[in-house]
């Protein structure tokens, strides 16, 4: 009894003068996202309490469950020793004694009311306990799986399953975001979709941490690979974030590449809408899912429109693009003005040749390309004609052509030959 005496003398020490402000800044700055109801808040050591007792007479103190889980019994006390001469705000402290305990381990506040009141009536009848949370306690939890830093974290009770991760750095690319495991510590096992709560505000989907708890965050079972003119949301943190990402698309080197989970039975276009952000540059028209040899087209600004059109369900593995929607033909290598050109569809390729300034001297014109945005490429001729998103590509010429290089090796050997002849 003695112990619990001294400890809540410290506990109190620690809430008073200018220790409160240091040493309980913490719990007592903590920010829930709404009301929390007392009745369902489940009590455990380290939660600190404004004890308030109603009966023949009332008064109240503060307190904190020690890390034994046992809150203390304050009466009144007439003996001057137990004097502290010290006040809480408004409340007084003076003359109370510490005369029992009682064990309040996870247990809601409608629950631990009923138990101090009776530990409370063997000195006081009759007697009626209410509790106002004045700080809560840590909770110690562990986030394992794919993180980027797995380990052992402190929270808060008002904290939930997101917030956990994100002390553990976040979900790593091939992490899964909608089959993470939430173990309790009394062995109950939680499916946690952390998709719904994003994506749709569910907060269910996202329950709050408690003593003990293990996130595990497994692998990604299936996935896409998104890929193109496009940016997945998990990319795009902030608003500011996402509007220079946006603007750095303007180049035409952007090509953005993110692994994707989707649920079973999923959709593309769906899928689309929900994960990804769709640049101006899109061409959503032409978006196409790339299975092995097979690519199966798709349009998604008429699923936006008008929500019909071909919508093709989602298998593991698949390679989802949408490509950019391009307005140029792109001129390059040995060329005077090498750079862009506005596509015309009524231009040849020597037309666009020409927009570039014509050819240099060093210009291997046997050997002019075209390639096209999809990777293929044909050899050129002057009068063929281009689709926008192409390439023209100038290489350079050798320096030396073959006919240079068989004179070259023949005046060699002579010149070896003449050599051995005078050798001898």
């Amino acid at each position: 009894m003695m112990g619990l005496l001294f400890w809540f003398l410290a506990g109190v020490g620690q809430i008073t003068g200018e220790g409160f402000g240091r040493e309980m800044s913490l719990e007592l700055g903590t920010v829930t996202e709404q009301p929390v109801s007392i009745n369902d808040y489940v009590l455990n050591a380290g939660d600190s309490l404004l004890v308030m007792v109603k009966g023949s007479f009332s008064y109240s103190y503060p307190t904190r469950i020690s890390p034994t889980g046992q809150l203390v019994i304050m009466l009144p006390s007439a003996r001057k020793m137990t004097t502290f001469g010290q006040k809480w705000g408004d409340v007084s402290l003076i003359n109370l004694e510490a005369v029992d305990y009682v064990e309040i381990v996870d247990v809601p506040v409608r629950k631990a009311r009923t138990q101090v009141a009776e530990a409370f009536e063997n000195f006081i009848r009759p007697v009626e306990i209410d509790f106002v949370l004045i700080g809560t306690r840590l909770c110690k939890i562990n986030v394992l799986g794919d993180v980027q830093w797995p380990g052992s974290y402190l929270v808060t009770p008002f904290m939930r399953v997101e917030d956990g991760i994100d002390l553990a750095g976040g979900i790593t690319s091939m992490g899964s975001v909608s089959n993470i495991a939430l173990v309790r510590r009394s062995g109950d096992s939680l499916r946690v979709n952390l998709r719904r709560y994003r994506e749709d505000g569910e907060l269910d989907a996202n329950p709050p941490l408690s003593d003990g708890d293990i996130i595990y965050v497994p692998k990604m079972e299936r996935f896409v690979l998104l890929r193109g003119a496009v940016l997945a949301k998990e990319a795009v943190d902030e608003p500011s974030i996402q509007a220079s990402l946006i603007t750095d698309t303007l180049s035409r080197a952007f090509h953005a590449e993110h692994w994707l989970e989707f649920e079973k039975k999923e959709r593309v276009c769906g899928f689309l809408a929900s994960r990804a952000v769709l640049i101006p540059q899109s061409d959503l028209a032409h978006c196409y899912i790339q299975r092995g040899d097979e690519r199966i087209f798709f349009d998604m600004q008429e699923y936006l429109a008008s929500g019909q059109g071909e919508n093709p369900l989602l298998e593991h593995g698949d390679v989802v693009t949408v490509p950019r929607s391009e307005q140029f033909v792109y001129v390059t290598g040995e060329l005077k003005k090498p750079g862009p050109v506005i596509y015309n569809e009524a231009f040849t390729l020597n037309q666009y040749l020409g927009q570039a300034g014509g050819f240099s001297s060093t210009a291997n014109l046997g050997a002019i390309r075209v390639i096209y945005p999809d990777g293929r490429t044909r050899r050129a001729h002057p009068d063929m004609q281009l689709e926008p998103g192409a390439t023209i590509f100038v290489p350079r010429k050798p320096l030396y052509d073959v006919r240079d290089w068989v004179g070259l090796t023949a005046s060699v050997l002579s010149l070896v030959a003449v050599i051995l002849t005078f050798g001898e």
